[in-house]
């Protein structure tokens, strides 16, 4: 009988994988790691998760479909999913995860034109995006971002990266499909890039924060997993719905979690904060809505009635 001892992958296919993308990584793994994991799922939510890892391994590779999945297995329990609305969470797990940055508008307008086989089309259409300098810097690696960043406050500049700068995506010309397909390839460097790395984050704290409330107030989690949908887009659409998302869980989510906000209901109190924030482009409404909340629930509880967010 003869018995398979699975060799280690050598350094330079370890260099490979590293440097030069999906081409010459293993698909099926991130392939067999769904199979697997279908087989927990409900019905309904593997054709969601299904789209999201094909999506993901076109989107940055094989690594990082594995990390989605690897998430969607924290909510996956002996007897079955551990929240109710799993397939909503896979949805927008994905979503944010394909986070919006110049080389995903690029992928995606080179896919509209023909993927790889692209050529040249006078008559395609020109894709304008505005991104703001944070932004581009962004895509640096942590290091030169840094830097970057401490040479615009040296220079007193900092307002300058708040700034939009305008990007036309098309595929009209020779040289304008070249530099289409030039920032399509720098996929591969998007894991080492600052905003990779702060996307990564503000997905863990917002799991963080479903894990949390699953413990504290079960009914209220799947409203704090609808709270991904306030964050979208990119430029100031991005920084505001950031913004709200982050003041919605530093004063509601976080302080309940904490036991230093006495809300009995979570739930309501979270979901009429996100259509509040929902409803209008500044944060005026919203701030009213969570203060009039936690002067209702301090005063329900007999506390002291302060309209302080930072508990």
């Amino acid at each position: 009988m003869k018995v398979r001892v699975k060799v280690p992958p050598s350094p330079f296919r370890l260099l490979k994988e590293r440097y030069f993308g999906e081409e010459t990584r293993n698909p099926w793994v991130a392939r067999n790691a769904l199979t697997s994991l279908s087989a927990r799922l409900p019905a309904d939510v593997v054709p969601i998760v299904s789209q999201a890892v094909h999506s993901l391994i076109e989107y940055q590779d094989p690594d990082y479909a594995l990390l989605y999945i690897e998430r969607i297995e924290r909510y996956i329990g002996p007897r079955g999913p551990l929240l109710p609305t799993l397939g909503e969470l896979a949805s927008l797990l994905s979503q944010r995860m394909q986070f919006a940055d110049p080389i995903r508008i690029a992928q995606l307008k080179l896919t509209e034109i023909g993927g790889a086989s692209a050529k040249p089309d006078r008559n395609s259409s020109i894709q304008v995006e505005r991104f703001r300098w944070d932004e581009i810097i962004q895509m640096l690696p942590s290091v030169a971002a840094a830097k970057a960043q401490n040479v615009f406050a040296r220079l007193r500049l900092a307002r300058l990266s708040n700034r939009t700068v305008t990007l036309r995506f098309r595929g009209t010309g020779y040289f304008s499909l070249l530099r289409l397909r030039g920032l399509t390839a720098l996929r591969i460097s998007r894991p080492f890039s600052q905003r990779f790395k702060a996307e990564r984050t503000w997905v863990e704290r917002w799991l963080h924060m479903v894990d949390r409330t699953l413990v504290k107030q079960p009914a209220a989690a799947a409203e704090v997993v609808k709270t991904a949908m306030l964050v979208r887009g990119h430029g100031d659409q991005y920084q505001h719905s950031l913004s709200k998302w982050n003041v919605i869980i530093d004063s509601l989510v976080k302080p309940t979690c904490d036991d230093t906000l006495p809300l009995q209901n979570l739930s309501d109190a979270v979901r009429d904060a996100r259509q509040a924030a929902m409803e209008e482009a500044g944060n005026s409404r919203l701030l009213h809505v969570i203060e009039h909340i936690r002067a209702e629930a301090r005063r329900g509880s007999g506390a002291d009635t302060g309209s302080g967010f930072g508990s």
